[in-house]
C-alpha cells in the first residue's frame, strides 16, 4: 500500500534549465558538456560549493559567473499545478517528499523554509547527504526519514534511470512527463 509520494525536483516540480543548457551544449561540443556535468556533480556531492562550482562553469564557459547564475535562474520556473497536486496528496494522508541532487542549500534559493514545510514532510538534497540518484542509498535515507518502508512509496521523476533507481529499492516509480500524464499514473498506484 503507498503511504508516501517522492517528488523529484527539476524537471518535475520546476523546469529543469540546467538540462536544457547541458543538451544544448551536448550537440555542440561533448566534452564540455561532460566537464559541466563533472563539475555538477561534485557539487550535488557536497564536494564543491555553489561559488566555486558556478566559478569552474563560468570559466569553462568563457562568461561571467553572474551572467551563467543568470542563465540558470531565469530560466528555472516553479510549476504550481504540481505543488497543489502535492498538497492534495498531503491533505488526502499520503507523506509527501522532495528529492532533489543539488548543492548544499542550493534548495533555498529556489524555495522558502515555509513553503517547504507547508509540501513536504521531508527534504533530501544529494548535496547535504553526500549521495545522489539513482544510488539507492539516498532513496533508502529518503523512506527512513518518511518512517515508511521503500515499498511504500513512489518515486516521480522526469529521469527513466532515477526512476530505475527508486525501483532497484523497491519504489514504485512514475517517469514524469508531465503533469496530466503523472497524476493519473499516481492515482492508479493508490488504488492497488
Amino acid at each position: 500500500m503507498v503511504r508516501a509520494i517522492i517528488f523529484d525536483c527539476f524537471g518535475v516540480i520546476i523546469t529543469d534549465a540546467l538540462k536544457l543548457v547541458i543538451d544544448e551544449l551536448d550537440v555542440e561540443n561533448s566534452a564540455l558538456s561532460q566537464q559541466i556535468m563533472d563539475i555538477i556533480h561534485a557539487n550535488n556531492r557536497g564536494l564543491l560549493d555553489n561559488s566555486e562550482s558556478n566559478k569552474q562553469i563560468a570559466d569553462l564557459l568563457g562568461i561571467g559567473v553572474d551572467e551563467w547564475r543568470g542563465r540558470i535562474e531565469h530560466g528555472e520556473v516553479k510549476d504550481e499545478h504540481v505543488l497543489a497536486y502535492v498538497r492534495e496528496l498531503r491533505s488526502r494522508g499520503y507523506k509527501t517528499a522532495l528529492l532533489s541532487n543539488i548543492g548544499r542549500e542550493s534548495l533555498s534559493r529556489r524555495f522558502s523554509a515555509d513553503e517547504l514545510r507547508a509540501d513536504f514532510d521531508v527534504v533530501v538534497a544529494s548535496g547535504d547527504v553526500g549521495v545522489m540518484k539513482p544510488d539507492p542509498e539516498i532513496y533508502e535515507h529518503t523512506a527512513q526519514l518518511l518512517g515508511v518502508e521503500p515499498d511504500a512509496c513512489v518515486m516521480v521523476d522526469d529521469r527513466e534511470t532515477h526512476c530505475a533507481g527508486a525501483r532497484a529499492v523497491g519504489m514504485q516509480s512514475v517517469c514524469y512527463a508531465n503533469l496530466r500524464q503523472a497524476k493519473q499514473s499516481i492515482e492508479q498506484l493508490l488504488k492497488s
